[in-house]
């Protein structure tokens, strides 16, 4: 009888130590599967923010190239006016061209990033950029806009070459006086962005969208061929 109840009483044993194998296993499993959803939400959140970084990164570039576009056929435009400017200089009473520049920016892509917060995703020095260069592009597109102003005003006089702009020794009327400094400070602002925006704006996003997207940066042989 003594032999069958402790028979009995390690059958009993073994069962509860089976039971509670069985229970510890089932909480490891749901420690894991509750784990392995975590690790799988943060890499699914850190490829939405890459997917996100690389698409306002491509079309950052793209709305700055379209810019640069604009920048170069203003260039032309302003070269004619930076001639009268040096014609005047020497002495000479050259034709002053009635304002025919333009330049608007507005930014949208850079706006609705910031309206859809996804500079979130965004590396701060990309951040900081934008928003100096954002600064610099507002300036120039008042500068542009004065300058407009200023020669819409005077275009009447235009129509007495001989009369409108100069005094009797060659120099400049007082009331066209702006107008050399204005032009010179146009023509650089205007170069200083186009040569930044192709220089220096553009290849850092296509290099950020690289190292984004975990490739190996691309050396000088590569973008010159490019």
């Amino acid at each position: 009888m003594k032999a069958f109840l402790a028979s009995v009483l390690a059958l009993v044993s073994k069962v509860m130590n089976l039971e509670v194998f069985k229970y510890l296993f089932e909480i490891v499993v749901v420690f894991l599967g509750v784990y392995l959803a975590f690790l799988l939400a943060d890499y699914q959140e850190e490829q939405r923010e890459r997917d996100i970084r690389v698409q306002h990164y491509e079309n950052f570039a793209i709305e700055l190239a379209t810019l640069a576009e604009m920048l170069e056929m203003e260039k032309v435009k302003l070269a004619k006016h930076v001639q009268v400017v040096e014609e005047i200089a020497q002495g000479k009473r050259p034709r002053i061209p009635p304002s025919d520049l333009f330049f608007v920016y507005t930014g949208s892509l850079r706006d609705a990033a910031f309206n859809s917060r996804h500079f979130e995703a965004l590396d701060a020095r990309i951040v900081q950029q934008i928003i100096d260069g954002s600064f610099g592009l507002a300036f120039l597109a008042a500068q542009v806009e004065s300058f407009n102003e200023k020669s819409n005003a005077l275009l009447p006089t235009l129509a007495h070459r001989e009369e409108c702009c100069y005094t009797e020794d060659g120099q400049l009327l007082e009331h066209w006086h702006w107008y050399p400094s204005l032009v010179t400070e146009i023509f650089e602002m205007n170069r200083r962005a186009h040569d930044g925006i192709l220089n220096r704006a553009i290849p850092e996003l296509q290099a950020n969208i690289r190292r984004v997207r975990n490739l190996p940066p691309l050396d000088a042989t590569s973008l010159s061929d490019s």
